[in-house]
């Protein structure tokens, strides 16, 4: 079976997002099934939408997936669906799961149609992207374990299951009225005004620092993280956009008991742009295996979607050296593009990408 995994690079200065193509065949490159996983920024769409017809040939996609409503993976998708022909949208919609929500988020003030205007205001990327597929009579999918409705080919929703999804909708910021361009602004103030100091600490292979992170290190939104398996004839893939512990372990569980099997992965995307705060050693044992012994043989790839000047937060050293010790060859996009594809895919020329070392000082802030 033939693939390509394009992960192109979303990001100026130290800001991170995700925006990745892929395309896949059964008969040899004859017909392809082609997806869009996140867009990143607005300007990530303009380029997923070249490089799909430059590489792909095509201005159809047969499927776009919105992992969750945060603009650096939301914003570019309006583009693309405005410019390329798309077959189906797999996204969260939680301004229609009011109901379900009401009685666990309402004070007497709020109504429930008060409330879906809250979350429409507050998650303006993602709405958008619902908005249009709607005037173009695309039809959307709920992207969810327990529904896994959509018939795209060799594709599993692993996570989050609805009730999951429901647990982190009721803690959303756009509940509390943040929306997301007050949390931006307000993140903007804080990294100006109170950069953290970092000093460096040694790390061998046997002396691991990653910890594992609070349950509450990683916002709900980020765990609303739609979590998807690709079984590509044998050759397993996870996308994890900006899923955190929690979210990773109930997918987790999806997959041991509906026969998909964890520490199998070919290639596994690192969630959050490789932050310390959505991956630990525990929850890295379960999905990946287990700190193999020293100079071992990689035997899976793990890609970081991470800005050109992202270090040393996206990724985090002590996440990249956690990855390498259970063995994968890490690769981070930082301001380029990387293809992760079959044999027997077109050649376009490309130089091979230059894995991320083992470091032996990481970083420890203050």
């Amino acid at each position: 079976m033939l693939y390509e995994i394009d992960f192109l690079p979303v990001g100026e200065g130290e800001r991170s997002g995700d925006a990745i193509c892929l395309r896949y065949s059964e008969d040899n490159g004859k017909t392809w099934y082609i997806g869009v996983i996140d867009g990143g920024t607005q300007e990530s769409g303009d380029k997923i939408c070249e490089h799909i017809d430059r590489y792909y040939k095509t201005e159809e996609i047969d499927f776009l997936v919105c992992s969750h409503p945060d603009q650096d993976h939301a914003s570019g998708l309006f583009v693309v669906l405005k410019n390329l022909k798309t077959n189906k949208v797999l996204m969260h919609c939680p301004w229609d799961y009011v109901d379900y929500i009401f009685d666990y988020v309402h004070d007497g003030r709020v109504t429930k149609d008060s409330l879906r205007k809250r979350l429409i205001e507050g998650l303006p990327y993602a709405y958008k992207v619902y908005e249009l597929a709607k005037q173009k009579g695309i039809p959307i999918y709920h992207a969810f374990s327990d529904y896994n409705d959509h018939n795209v080919p060799y594709l599993t929703v692993v996570g989050p299951s609805f009730n999951f999804y429901l647990r982190q909708l009721i803690n959303f910021r756009s509940i509390t009225e943040v929306t997301e361009e007050i949390r931006e602004s307000a993140l903007e103030t804080l990294l100006k005004g109170a950069k953290k100091t970092i000093k460096w600490i040694s790390e061998t292979w046997d002396k691991e620092t990653l910890v594992d992170p609070e349950d509450d290190a990683t916002s709900s939104e980020n765990n609303s993280s739609t979590i998807l398996h690709f079984d590509f004839g044998g050759k397993h893939i996870l996308f994890t956009a900006d899923a955190g512990v929690p979210a990773l372990n109930e997918a987790c569980d999806f997959m041991k008991n509906n026969g998909i099997l964890l520490q199998n992965f070919s290639m596994f995307q690192v969630p959050h742009h490789g932050s310390k705060r959505n991956i630990g050693p525990t929850i890295l044992d379960r999905l990946i295996g287990g700190k193999l012994p020293e100079n071992s043989q990689s035997k899976f790839s793990a890609i970081i979607s991470a800005a050109k000047d992202g270090d040393p937060k996206h990724p985090n050293k002590r996440v990249v050296n956690a990855l390498i010790r259970r063995g994968a060859k890490v690769v981070a996009t930082q301001g380029a593009i990387i293809c992760y594809h079959s044999s027997g895919t077109p050649d376009r020329g490309w130089e091979k990408a230059e894995p991320l070392p083992f470091y032996d000082k990481v970083e420890e802030e203050e």
